[in-house]
């Protein structure tokens, strides 16, 4: 189930080129959940990483392959890529 808090906190963000680059420099999900907290909203960053998975269960077959075959993917707010560690 969505977030109304993350959600609404997404929407402000796309919607604003200065809170763009701030949440663009955080160094992890912890940091934007934080920021948006200081905003105040109220999510975590484990949020984050549901709301990025269901956005990904939802994607068409033809744009999985290409993260399949380890492609960068821009999503909503962050790049994101599979490193192995």
């Amino acid at each position: 189930m969505a977030n109304p808090q993350l959600e609404s906190f997404l929407q402000t963000v796309k919607g604003d080129p200065d809170l763009l680059k701030r949440v663009s420099a955080c160094t992890n999900l912890n940091a934007i959940a934080e920021l948006g907290t200081s905003m105040g909203y109220a999510f975590s960053g484990a949020d984050l990483v549901k709301h990025q998975a269901e956005a990904t269960l939802r994607l068409p077959p033809e744009d999985l392959e290409p993260i399949a075959a380890g492609v960068e993917l821009k999503g909503h707010l962050w790049l994101m890529r599979i490193v192995w560690v």
